[in-house]
């Protein structure tokens, strides 16, 4: 039998999974469902297995950087093989790498694209998708030091008078998750590191938390000291907003904040 690898996104909630992926998922023989780069939370698994009818195995950090040569691809070869990934499947380079080492081995690839974070936190928000810069993630320190990454990032997106989406440093295989709150403050400490005027309590921004879930998601625009208050259920996200948003961008976000941020 000849195989194939379908990685697929099952969007960001079981309630977000596309006709497509449902269709793959139910009828390959293998699925599995990545845990590693993001975890569908609560009872998310329970319901997503219940859309696909059948069990899912659970791969997490060492079974896709590791334990996947050994197990996921070799099966892949000759069988049909789902792998679920939270959101879009080829945001996290994780799957990038995946895909090249699979077709590497000859391989049949197919991707099912699924509801992602990106862009949808930003168009939810009501900024618009062409002011779209590059994208960072906020990091914990490490052995006590802060990636200026995050920082060079903003500045170079606010002189191109660009939004700037942060990715918050998460780890849903140990559970833990960065909230908005945590990346504001590391902010503030590469602004006093920096000294050069990026980073102010008076910079407006969007925080969103749990992104896709119709009872508690949560898009809320205003100020980074006003967002210090921000709580929400994970995972969370943070986009400062131009320096200079269109006009039409101001009353969206008005209205976002109106509809999305209860």
């Amino acid at each position: 039998m000849v195989g194939k690898l379908y990685l697929v996104g099952c969007g960001l909630t079981p309630d977000l999974i596309t006709l497509r992926a449902l269709t793959v998922a139910r009828e390959a023989d293998h699925v599995f469902v990545d845990s590693y780069t993001s975890r569908l939370l609560g009872d998310g698994l329970a319901k997503l297995e219940e859309l696909i009818g059948r069990k899912v195995e659970v791969l997490g950090r060492s079974d896709l950087e590791e334990g996947l040569t050994k197990k996921v691809l070799p099966l892949a070869s000759t069988r049909r093989v789902a792998l679920l990934v939270v959101g879009d499947p080829l945001v996290a380079t994780t799957h990038n790498a995946i895909v090249v080492d699979a077709v590497k081995r000859g391989i049949d690839v197919e991707v099912v694209p699924g509801v992602s974070i990106v862009p949808t936190a930003l168009t939810l928000s009501g900024l618009m998708i062409y002011k779209m810069g590059r994208i960072a993630t906020i990091t914990y320190p490490v052995h006590g030091v802060l990636s200026e990454h995050p920082y060079n990032v903003l500045k170079d997106n606010d002189e191109r008078g660009l939004h700037t989406l942060f990715l918050l440093e998460m780890d849903a295989e140990k559970g833990y998750y960065m909230r908005v709150p945590e990346a504001i403050e590391i902010l503030y400490k590469l602004e006093e590191r920096r000294g050069e005027g990026v980073v102010s309590p008076e910079r407006l921004a969007v925080a969103v938390g749990a992104l896709g879930d119709r009872e508690r998601q949560r898009v809320c625009p205003g100020t980074l000291g006003e967002l210090m208050g921000f709580d929400a259920d994970v995972p969370h996200t943070l986009i400062v907003v131009s320096p200079k948003p269109h006009f039409m961008e101001e009353e969206a976000l008005d209205a976002a904040k109106r509809m999305l941020c209860k």
